[in-house]
């Protein structure tokens, strides 16, 4: 996996963990269902006795402890907000917050013990002794399933486990959470057991947290470098998404699996045409979602798509320091400005709505740090260096966009950067290369105490 998969996880990771709600405190003794208006964007709440059950279609859900089940479709689904105060809840709700911090390792080891199965070990020599597959204790027969509690942190488990391998670099940890994930016979074993993982345990979309659970799939398959499975991976979460009407999100991560693999390869050319194709797929579910907000979410892909291409484009300039790859990442990102994708948007006889919709995605945090460090670097790396561009796109970074910390860091490394090559450009003039000095100190000190344990505070 490379730098940039990471800070992506990292997001996507936040996402479902909002999603899920277990780090809000319950405020009753009554689960709390949040949902959207697709086409408005409004939230309301939906108080209940309690939360039945959670697929990727429907969530359903009991207004009095003896009612029928009423559902509502998952796509509108926010959040879910669970009364249980139980101690296996708040081990729940702690080993969540571990995993939100970036403690991996500690946050994987919680929930494996919540959710009960994975290798089984011996206290005292580390050896392996065992393995307990996943559904081993749930409920039998076909109207019951495992606890939500259960659930939840099985599938965070396996999302701990590959997070903690991207950053690890450790092949083991993708490989447990392949078991995890995955159905498969247990490795070593009797031919009979199997891991009963995830997508077996809950198949069919048997769970709220499917398509999360393919993404983890073909994610660890990456790590594994089993390109081959997690393409059809990719694949399948792509085709699955357009079968079941799931949220764009899920269209979007299926078709970057291409890009993903490539750029796993160190492939950049594919991973640009990979990143690429998913472009003309959002806009063609842009121009036939008539709901505002899922518009506004088809947007956000496709402007995120673009940021994966501009993202490794880059990449590749800063490799070769190359001034003509510079200028061609600059107008790559020109063309993803607010205002550029206004302008095409509009030749494409889209309603306002829409069009609206992708100039929406265009300013989001992430999409505008990438660009902005990038034209900073193409100002930066011109024949004839523009500091003063440069350092304006940087600062512009460290200012705005904190909140996407790898953009950010690399924003302060470079604004040093800019400021120490403007000084030794003036070396001439005292007070203005004094000034520089200051301005690439001052940088310097923020990435060190901001970003303590980022590649660029310590290149």
């Amino acid at each position: 996996m490379t730098h940039l998969m990471i800070p992506r996880m990292r997001l996507l990771l936040a996402a479902a963990v909002v999603g899920a709600a277990l780090l809000c405190a319950p405020r009753a003794q009554a689960d709390e269902i949040i949902v959207r208006d697709l086409a408005t964007g409004a939230e309301s709440s939906v108080r209940c006795w309690g939360v039945t059950s959670e697929t990727w279609t429907d969530v359903k859900y009991r207004e009095r402890q003896r009612t029928a089940d009423k559902s509502i479709p998952t796509i509108s689904v926010v959040r879910i907000v669970r009364s249980d105060k139980s101690t296996t809840a708040e081990n729940l709700r702690s080993a969540l917050g571990e995993l939100v911090r970036g403690n991996y390792a500690e946050a994987a080891k919680a929930m494996k013990e919540i959710a009960g199965g994975g290798w089984k070990i011996d206290f005292d020599t580390g050896e392996r002794t065992g393995y307990r597959s996943f559904d081993e204790g749930d409920p039998k027969g076909r109207s019951k399933r495992p606890t939500w509690i259960s659930e939840y942190a099985h599938l965070y488990y396996a999302q701990a486990k590959v997070l903690e391998a991207q950053a690890s670099k450790d092949r083991g940890a993708f490989e447990e959470a392949l078991l995890a994930i995955d159905d498969v016979k247990v490795p070593g074993g009797d031919g009979k057991q199997t891991t009963g993982g995830f997508l077996g345990r809950f198949s069919g979309g048997n769970s709220r947290f499917y398509p999360d659970a393919l993404l983890v799939k073909a994610q660890a398959l990456v790590g594994l470098a089993r390109y081959e499975d997690a393409a059809a991976t990719f694949t399948e979460l792509q085709n699955q998404a357009t079968r079941v009407k799931l949220a764009p999100r899920w269209t979007y991560e299926g078709v970057i699996g291409a890009g993903v693999i490539a750029e796993a390869q160190g492939n950049l050319t594919g991973a640009v045409d990979g990143y690429r194709s998913a472009i003309p797929t959002m806009e063609i579910l842009l121009s036939q979602e008539p709901r505002n907000w899922l518009r506004k979410q088809c947007g956000k892909w496709w402007s995120q798509a673009h940021m994966r291409v501009s993202a490794i484009k880059l990449r590749d300039a800063e490799d070769a320091k190359s001034p003509a790859k510079f200028a061609a990442l600059r107008s790559w990102i020109q063309k993803g400005t607010p205002e550029a994708v206004r302008k095409y948007a509009s030749g494409k006889g889209w309603p306002t709505a829409a069009i609206d919709a992708l100039v929406s995605g265009a300013r989001d945090p992430s999409v505008q740090a990438v660009g902005l460090n990038g034209q900073g670097l193409a100002f930066l790396y011109e024949p004839k260096p523009r500091f003063e561009e440069a350092m304006l796109a940087f600062k512009a970074v460290t200012v705005k966009y904190f909140q996407v910390p790898d953009q950010h860091a690399r924003g302060l490394y470079y604004l040093a950067e800019a400021a120490k090559k403007a000084s030794a450009a003036n070396s001439g003039k005292k007070e203005v290369k004094e000034m520089y000095d200051i301005m690439a100190d001052e940088a310097v000190k923020m990435l060190r105490s901001q970003h303590p344990n980022s590649k660029w505070a310590n290149k």
